[in-house]
């Protein structure tokens, strides 16, 4: 009982440890799932098979072999199941996102079950009613692991935005009416605008994109500093060679130019991917007491502060049924955050409400502030 206990405790203290690690060195979520993968299997098998011995016992050193053979087995099968064919195939965004982490969390615990019963069944085959024994078994064993396993990769996810924030409706947010926003929509991969307030989406452009790293952004005219051209970047074939394609120009709006380059320099511009850091500001939101930043890591997600109160909370999503990074944001007027979410979700988010909404698909979302006369 007393050896028992250790273990316990042990792995109760493993469990803080992805709170420790450095974001440069990667996310908590990423040390929680080497860790479990290399070492916390054994760990959790000895505590079952401890377990096993102690509650229905069952010889230890067979029951502490078998259990840790069977919690490796399980991870990597249940790992390369679940997170490489399953969760890239649910239908999931911002406005069901939570409610299936939840029923993922059953899915994997029902899978452990199955997956790890054989085990049981072999450490305990030599006891009378060894079967029956064995469902119990399972089930009580399974049960104590998985809620410290829960435990361990719940403090290395990012899950703010759905437990620090509210998600809504588009119209629940009071979008600036003066915005509109120009996307790649990925059912064609051509260019749409439409009003950020609302509106259908009209298409401009067929720029048949196809890559998720490619996205649109805007620059002042080399004919006229006081216009803009909307342009868009394509990833080639080769790495680091993308595209720089013209879609619309001389725009009569106000835009917000990428900081890496402009037509003088066009190659400095980059992908989705590498579209991360300070946001920039829209019109009158030069003049905002609130700043964002975008993460390079999907559990960095959206930094948001007020110089005016020293106040910052962050907006991330990361777990192991599912991440979303934050890509080419924008602050709005009216201190809204439009932002990409994932590979193809328009959003924006209050800070002041912390309210989230899913607009519409898309990627590479670039905002500008209508004047006279767009067409």
């Amino acid at each position: 009982m007393k050896r028992c206990s250790l273990v316990l405790l042990g792995t109760v203290g493993l469990v803080v440890f992805p709170q420790q690690a450095w974001a440069n060195a990667g996310t908590p979520l990423m040390w929680a799932t080497a860790s479990h993968l290399v070492i916390g299997n054994a760990l959790i098998g000895l505590l079952e098979g401890l377990l096993l011995g102690w509650w229905f016992q069952a010889p230890r050193g067979r029951a502490v072999a078998l259990m840790i053979a069977a919690n490796y087995a399980s991870a990597w099968v249940g790992g390369v199941l679940i997170r490489g064919a399953v969760v890239g195939s649910l239908p999931m965004d911002l406005n069901n996102g939570w409610k299936w982490f939840w029923i993922m969390a059953g899915v994997t615990y029902c899978l452990t079950l199955v997956l790890e019963w054989p085990f049981m069944t072999a450490a305990l085959q030599r006891k009378p009613g060894w079967m029956k024994r064995s469902v119990g078994a399972t089930f009580a064993v399974q049960s104590v692991s998985y809620i410290l396993l829960f435990g361990w990769y719940w403090l290395g996810s990012g899950t703010s935005l759905y437990t620090k924030t509210q998600i809504v409706m588009p119209q629940d947010l009071s979008l600036p009416e003066s915005v509109s926003v120009y996307y790649i929509a990925p059912s064609d991969g051509g260019v749409y605008r439409r009003a950020l307030a609302g509106g259908e989406a009209r298409k401009v452009f067929d720029l048949q994109s196809t890559n998720k790293n490619d996205r649109l952004f805007v620059w002042t005219s080399p004919a006229n500093t006081n216009l803009w051209d909307l342009m868009a970047l394509l990833e080639g074939p080769e790495i680091r060679a993308p595209k720089v394609l013209s879609v619309l120009t001389n725009l009569n709006v106000d835009g917000s130019p990428d900081w890496r380059g402009g037509p003088d320099d066009p190659h400095r511009v980059e992908g989705t991917w590498f579209n991360f850091g300070d946001v920039p500001a829209l019109g009158s939101a030069t003049n905002s007491s609130w700043e964002f930043r975008a993460g390079f890591w999907s559990a960095d997600g959206l930094r948001v502060s007020r110089r005016a109160t020293d106040e910052w909370f962050r907006v991330a999503y990361e777990t192991p049924f599912g991440a979303w990074a934050v890509r080419n944001a924008v602050h709005l007027p009216s201190d809204k955050v439009l932002f990409q979410l994932g590979d193809d979700q328009v959003c924006a988010f209050d800070p002041v409400e912390r309210r989230v909404a899913l607009l519409w698909r898309g990627k590479g979302p670039v905002a500008v502030i209508e004047k006279r006369g767009i067409e």
